[in-house]
């Protein structure tokens, strides 16, 4: 039960912990408060990584500790460098967030920090030691730790587990449901 996950970027990691990011380049829009992150873009916050093509960061209009401005923060410091201003993000893909023992994949995600949740869709596929389940949308809820994935009209969930080969705590982690 970690207090501060609803201000983290990444499922699993707690909001203090920094913020890395790399990109080929970064565009920031200071009247929107946007940061775009472009070409192999890679977010480090504790033990999560996710990659993606490109990531657009929408921030609070607050201003930093000390009075500087946050885009003065987000130019020297990278843009999401304090996750308390981080407001919404999108990722294009392929998006890949890899926590602990999860890997989870899809064609783009979303994390928007009113809702506390982080969204992968199209063609996502999550993987805890070894079992796998595939959908069209996973749903992660950083309050709960509670994952669903969902498909489309017409498809349904796939899940592969594998007897003994179950992350720590179960296998419970895959969170497949319909």
């Amino acid at each position: 039960a970690n207090k501060d996950a609803g201000a983290s970027l990444l499922p699993g990691v707690g909001s203090k912990q920094p913020v890395s990011i790399e990109a080929d380049k970064l565009v920031y829009f200071d009247k929107e408060q946007r940061a775009v992150y472009t070409g192999n873009v890679i977010v480090i916050q504790g033990d999560s990584k996710m990659t993606c093509s490109g990531l657009t960061i929408f921030m609070e209009k607050a201003a930093a500790p000390g009075g500087a401005a946050p885009a003065a923060d987000a130019a020297q410091n990278g843009a999401g460098a304090s996750s308390s201003h981080v407001k919404h993000l999108d990722a294009t893909g392929p998006v890949t967030v890899i926590s602990k023992t999860q890997v989870a994949t899809g064609d783009r995600g979303s994390y928007d920090k009113a809702q506390n949740k982080v969204w992968l869709i199209g063609n996502v596929t999550l993987s805890d030691s070894g079992n796998v389940t595939k959908g069209d949308k996973l749903t992660y809820d950083l309050a709960t730790g509670q994952a669903t994935v969902d498909t489309g009209a017409a498809g349904r969930v796939k899940g592969l587990f594998i007897p003994g080969s179950s992350g720590p705590g179960g296998d419970d982690k895959s969170g497949a449901s319909k």
